[in-house]
C-alpha cells in the first residue's frame, strides 16, 4: 500500500532498480565551501521533473535514467541551481559529484515547488540532529511498519514512554499530568474530565504524520511540561495525487462471537453519539424545581416516567472487529497558485470483554497475623467503542516561499460499556450473593482547527515569519449511567433490589454529566538568520502565543426510594421484580411505590476559565563545533473557577507570573557524533478538575474522587546530557541521562472519608526524577551480500529511572517518600522490521514491557497500589503487489500477559508472597486483517 506518495521522492530510483534498461547515475552533493553533505537536495530530469530523487543524509543520491542524452538539475535553498548534461548508455553506472554554491543574489533558476520529505525515518532521524534540544521521534513510514491502531499505541515506540490505560502517556516515569500536547503546534485540550491528560487513543494512527517527543525546555515550546512536550503532526504534503479505501477486521478469542451484555441504546450509537434516547428530556425539572415538590408529588412522577426503563442487560454475541477508510489526495490549480489537500476519513467499531478479579481487605493491624478479605468479586467487564474520524488538511502554496495550511481534525468517539459484578462482601452482607451493575454509555467530541502560514520574507531565507491562529472543542456527555446493587439471600429465591435511605451515587442511582470546553489561541514567530562568516551562523527568534479556555460541566444524579411512610409489604414486593419491571413506570407512584429523589448539590457543577500569555526570545549561535542555543520565555497565566458549597460560593482565582530560562548547548565531537547539554525551567498548572471540588463515585475502583481548590503550581528545573551517533541517513544510536527537580508536585493522596478510598489530588513538598536512556535504530541495508539481512533494520531503546517524592508531615509515615505515582523503574522497547524493496514484502516483531509502578497511592488504611511488570509482543506481515493491492495481518499482544495490580499490604515498599491482588485480568489477543487498495494516482505534479 502507497502509505506515503512522498515516499517515492526518496526511494523512486530503489524502486526503479529492476528494469535492467536503465541507467544509473550516483554520487553525493556537498557545499562547495565547507565540504559539508547537503541532505533532501533535490536531483531530477530537467526535462521530466517527475524522474527524480532527494539526497539522504550524507548526501548520497541514486538517479535511474533511460538510455540517452539529459540534463540533470542539482537544486536547494540558498545553493545555486547546477545542471549537468550527460549521457548514458543502458545498463551503465555513472559516478557523478557535484559541489553547490551558497546564493548571493537572484539568480537565473528553475523554480520546483515541492513539500519538504518529513515522514520518512531518514527525515525525522534529521529533525532530531539538527534540533536544539533533546528529541526523540517516530516516523509515518515506522507506524506503517506496526499493527498499531492510534496515537497511544504509536508512541509506546518512544524511548522514556509508558502508556497507562491503553491511551495516556508517562513521560520518563512522570505523570500524564505532566505532559503538553500539541497537534499541529498548537496546544491541545485536556480530553478527560477527571484528569489532566490527553487521551492519545483518539488520533488515528493514520492520520499521523510523524511525532515528536521534545524532553528539554527551549522558549518556543510551552513552558507548562516536566515529562515533555508532544507534538503530533497530521498528514498535510502532497507530492502527487492518491486515492485509496481500506477495510479491517480483527479477531479477538474469548470476547468475538462470545456473548455481550449491553442495555437498550440509540439509533445514532454507531456514529458515536447519542442525541434523544438517554439524554434527560428537554421538558425535565431542573434542580430547583425537583427539590421544592413533595416527595409524593406528581411532578417527582411524572418526571420519573420520562426516563427509560432501560436496567436490564440483554445478551447478543459481539461481532468481529471491523472498520474502514478512504484518503485521498488532491492537487489543484488557483490561477497561479497551488492548492492541495490530503483528507481521510476512517470508521471503526470494537469489542472487548473480559472479567476482572476485584478484591479489598481489611486494615492491617497485626502482620504477625493474615490479612482478611473485606470484598471479593469478580467483574464481567463488556466493552463496545465506535469512532468516526475526519481528517482534512489544506494548503495553499501563495509562491515558492510562502503557504499557508488549513488544518481540520473531527474526533466522535461513543463508549458503551456494561460491568456484571458477582461476589461476596464478607463485612457488609456475609453469605448473601452479590449481584452489582453498571450501566454506561459516554460520547465524546473533539474538534481541532488551525489556520497555520509560513513565509520567507526574503529570497536569501534571511527572515521568516510564522503564525498560527488556532480553534477547538471539547464535548463530553455520560448520560444515565445507572449503577444498582442486588443481593440473594441464602434460603429465599430472587435477588433483593439494595434501597438507599436518601439520593446518593452509590445505590439505585442515574447520573447525567455534561462537560463542554472551547479554546481559542493564536501565535507568531519571527526569525532573523544573521549572514555571517564561515562557521559563526547567528539566528534570533522572537514570538508570542495566547491561548484561553473556557469550560461549563454539570452533572447532575438521582436515586429510587421507596418511603418509610409507605406501605413495606409492597415495598418488599417491588424489590424483588425482575430488572426490566423493577423500574417501570406503574410501579413510580405518589403512593406505595418508588420515588425519584434528586440528590444533586451546586457542588457538582463549576465554570472554570484559563488565560494564557506567553512571549519568548530565543537566540542560536554556532562556533565552529559548537553550538549555543538559549533564551527567555514568560507566561503570564490567569486560573479561574467558580463553584458553590451548600453555603457558600467556591472560588479559584490565580494570577501567576513565571520567567522560564532555558539554554541548550550541542558540540559536533564528528561529524557523525553529538553531545548535547541542557537546562530549562518549567512549571505544571492544576487542571480544572483538580481544583473542582465534585465529588464522583468511581465504580470500577469502589471509590470517590474529589479536587482541591488550594493546589499550587510547581515548578521544575530539568537537566539533560546526551551523547547521539549518526552512523547513517536514519540511523541513531544515543545514550543520556536526565535529572529533575520538582517544587510543590501535584500528586495524588487517598483521603479517609467513609469506609471507601476517596482520592484527591495536593501538593507535596518536593520531589525529584533522574535515569538513562539508550536508544538504538540500526539497518544492515549493504552492510552484507545477503538480500534476507540487507532488508532487516533494529529499533530499541531501554530507559532506567527513579524518583522520590515527598508528600510532607502531614502524610502517613509508610508512604510519605516514596516514588513518583506511576513511575516505571524501567522501560524497554524492541523491534526487528523486515522491508523487501523488491519483493514488497514486510514484517515486524515488536516488544515492550515496563516495570512496577504505583497505580494509586495509600493511606494509614488502603495501602498503595501497585501496577506490575508487563511483557508485550506484536508481529506484523504485509504484502504489497503491482496492481495497488495491499495486505496486512497481525497478532497484537501475542502473549496476552495478565495485567496485575497488587496492595503492598505490609507497606514495605516491595511487592512479594505477603502482599495481596486488587484486581487482575487479560484482554486477550488481537487476531487482525487489513487490505487497502489503492487507486493508479493522476499523474499531475507540481510545476
Amino acid at each position: 500500500m502507497k502509505k506515503n506518495i512522498t515516499l517515492s521522492i526518496l526511494f523512486s530510483i530503489i524502486s526503479l532498480a529492476v528494469y535492467s534498461q536503465k541507467a544509473t547515475i550516483k554520487g553525493k552533493v556537498k557545499d562547495a565551501t565547507t565540504g559539508e553533505t547537503i541532505p533532501f537536495a533535490g536531483v531530477y530530469l530537467e526535462s521530466n521533473t517527475s524522474v527524480g530523487a532527494t539526497t539522504d543524509f550524507d548526501g548520497n543520491y541514486q538517479l535511474k535514467i533511460d538510455a540517452g542524452k539529459h540534463n540533470i538539475v542539482y537544486s536547494f535553498t540558498t545553493y545555486n541551481t547546477i545542471v549537468k548534461t550527460v549521457t548514458v548508455e543502458a545498463g551503465e553506472v555513472l559516478e557523478l559529484n557535484v559541489e553547490m554554491t551558497t546564493s548571493e543574489g537572484i539568480l537565473e533558476s528553475l523554480d520546483v515547488v515541492a513539500e519538504k520529505t518529513t515522514n520518512t525515518d531518514n527525515a525525522v532521524v534529521l529533525e532530531m540532529r539538527e534540533a536544539k534540544s533533546v528529541v526523540s521521534g517516530i516516523s509515518r513510514e515506522q507506524i506503517s511498519r506496526s499493527q498499531d491502531r492510534n496515537a497511544a499505541e504509536v508512541m509506546q515506540r518512544i524511548p522514556g514512554v509508558t502508556i497507562v490505560q491503553n491511551r495516556f502517556v508517562m513521560i520518563r516515569g512522570i505523570s500524564s499530568r505532566y505532559n503538553n500536547v500539541m497537534i499541529n503546534n498548537v496546544v491541545a485540550p485536556s480530553t478527560e474530565v477527571d484528569r489532566r491528560t490527553f487521551s492519545f487513543d483518539l488520533i488515528s494512527s493514520g492520520a499521523l504524520d510523524r511525532m515528536y517527543v521534545y524532553k528539554s525546555a527551549a522558549p518556543d515550546y510551552p513552558g507548562d511540561f516536566a515529562g515533555g512536550v508532544i507534538k503530533l503532526f497530521t498528514v498535510n504534503s502532497v507530492d502527487e495525487e492518491y486515492m485509496n479505501f481500506s477495510i479491517n477486521t480483527g479477531y479477538r478469542p474469548g470476547t468475538t462471537f462470545a456473548p455481550y451484555y449491553q442495555s437498550k441504546g440509540s439509533k445514532t450509537d454507531f456514529l458515536g453519539f447519542d442525541r434523544s434516547f438517554r439524554p434527560l428530556p428537554s421538558s425535565f425539572p431542573t434542580t430547583d424545581a425537583l427539590g421544592d415538590e413533595r416527595t409524593v408529588s406528581e411532578v417527582r412522577r411524572d418526571a420519573a416516567h420520562t426516563l427509560p426503563n432501560n436496567f436490564n442487560p440483554t445478551q447478543g454475541m459481539a461481532l468481529p472487529d471491523y472498520g474502514f477508510a478512504f484518503n485521498f489526495g488532491k492537487i489543484m490549480s488557483i490561477k497561479d497558485k497551488k492548492l492541495t489537500t490530503n483528507t481521510s476519513i476512517n470508521y471503526s467499531t470494537g469489542y472487548q470483554s473480559f472479567v476482572r478479579d476485584f478484591y479489598r481487605y481489611d486494615e492491617w493491624v497485626d502482620q504477625e497475623k493474615p490479612i482478611f478479605v473485606r470484598f471479593r468479586y469478580d467483574d464481567y467487564t463488556y466493552q463496545k467503542e465506535q469512532k468516526v474520524n475526519i481528517m482534512s488538511n489544506w494548503t495553499l502554496h501563495l509562491n515558492p516561499r510562502s503557504k499557508i495550511t488549513f488544518y481540520n481534525l473531527f474526533n466522535q468517539i461513543g463508549e458503551n460499556e456494561t460491568i456484571l459484578r458477582r461476589g461476596e462482601d464478607f463485612i457488609q452482607r456475609p453469605g448473601d450473593d452479590l449481584h452489582n451493575y453498571l450501566l454506561g454509555y459516554k460520547s465524546r467530541t473533539i474538534y481541532l482547527s488551525q489556520l497555520v502560514g509560513t513565509h520567507d520574507l526574503d529570497k536569501e531565507d534571511k527572515q521568516q515569519i510564522s503564525w498560527v491562529v488556532g480553534a477547538s472543542y471539547l464535548g463530553e456527555s455520560e448520560p444515565d449511567l445507572r449503577r444498582f446493587r442486588t443481593y440473594k439471600t441464602e434460603g429465599i429465591d430472587g435477588f433483593v433490589m439494595q434501597l438507599p435511605p436518601s439520593s446518593n451515587l452509590f445505590e439505585t442511582g442515574r447520573y447525567f454529566g455534561d462537560l463542554s470546553e472551547i479554546m481559542v489561541s493564536n501565535g507568531v514567530n519571527y526569525t532573523y538568520n544573521f549572514n555571517t562568516e564561515k562557521d559563526k551562523k547567528k539566528t534570533l527568534k522572537l514570538g508570542y502565543y495566547t491561548d484561553y479556555r473556557s469550560r461549563q460541566f454539570s452533572s447532575r444524579y438521582f436515586s429510587y426510594l421507596y418511603p418509610g411512610f409507605f406501605d413495606p409489604s409492597i415495598e418488599q414486593e417491588l424489590r424483588r421484580l425482575p430488572l426490566d419491571q423493577i423500574f417501570a413506570n406503574e410501579n413510580i407512584k405518589t403512593q406505595d411505590g418508588f420515588v425519584l429523589a434528586e440528590g444533586t448539590r451546586p457542588i457538582d457543577s463549576y465554570n472554570a476559565s484559563n488565560f494564557l500569555g506567553a512571549i519568548y526570545a530565543a537566540t542560536d549561535l554556532q562556533f565552529g563545533d559548537l553550538n549555543i542555543s538559549g533564551g527567555l520565555r514568560t507566561e503570564y497565566n490567569i486560573q479561574n473557577l467558580y463553584t458553590r458549597s451548600d453555603f457558600e460560593l467556591i472560588t479559584v482565582n490565580n494570577p501567576i507570573l513565571s520567567l522560564l530560562p532555558s539554554l541548550n548547548l550541542a558540540y559536533n565531537i564528528t561529524e557523525k557524533t553529538i553531545l548535547r547539554m541542557g537546562y530549562g525551567r518549567t512549571v505544571n498548572r492544576p487542571e480544572f478538575r483538580e481544583l473542582a471540588p465534585f465529588l464522583f463515585y468511581d465504580y470500577k475502583l469502589e471509590a470517590g474522587r474529589v479536587g482541591n481548590p488550594n493546589l499550587k503550581i510547581a515548578t521544575i528545573d530539568n537537566f539533560d546530557l546526551r551523547y547521539e551517533y549518526y552512523p547513517r541517513a536514519g540511523e541513531i544510536i544515543s545514550l543520556g541521562g536526565f535529572y529533575k527537580r520538582f517544587i510543590n508536585p501535584i500528586e495524588d493522596r487517598t483521603i479517609i472519608t467513609t469506609e471507601q478510598p476517596t482520592f484527591t489530588y495536593i501538593n507535596a513538598d518536593f520531589a525529584y526524577n533522574y535515569g538513562a536512556e539508550l536508544e538504538l535504530r540500526k539497518s544492515l541495508k549493504d552492510l552484507t551480500g545477503s538480500q534476507f539481512l540487507n532488508s532487516l533494520s533494529f529499533n530499541a531503546n531501554a530507559s532506567y529511572i527513579v524518583s522520590r517524592v515527598d508528600l510532607g508531615a502531614t502524610a502517613v509515615a509508610q508512604d510519605r517518600v516514596r516514588a513518583l505515582q506511576g513511575q516505571s523503574p524501567y522501560i524497554v522497547n524492541t523491534a526487528i522490521y523486515y522491508n523487501n524493496d523488491k519483493s514488497k514484502i514486510m514484517a515486524s516483531i515488536i516488544y515492550n514491557v515496563f516495570g512496577r509502578s504505583i497505580y494509586s497511592v495509600g493511606d494509614d488504611i488502603f495501602p498503595t497500589i501497585y501496577e506490575l511488570e508487563r511483557h508485550s509482543i506484536d508481529v506484523t506481515f504485509g504484502k504489497t503487489f503491482e496492481n495497488g493491492m495491499n495486505f496486512k495481518m497481525g497478532i497484537q499482544d501475542v502473549l496476552n500477559y495478565r495485567y496485575r495490580f497488587y496492595q503492598d499490604s505490609d507497606r514495605n515498599g516491595v511487592i512479594d508472597s505477603r502482599d495481596n491482588p486488587i484486581f487482575t485480568f487479560r484482554r486477550g489477543s488481537l487476531f487482525s486483517f487489513s487490505a487497502t487498495y489503492s487507486f493508479k494516482p493522476n499523474k499531475k505534479k507540481s510545476q
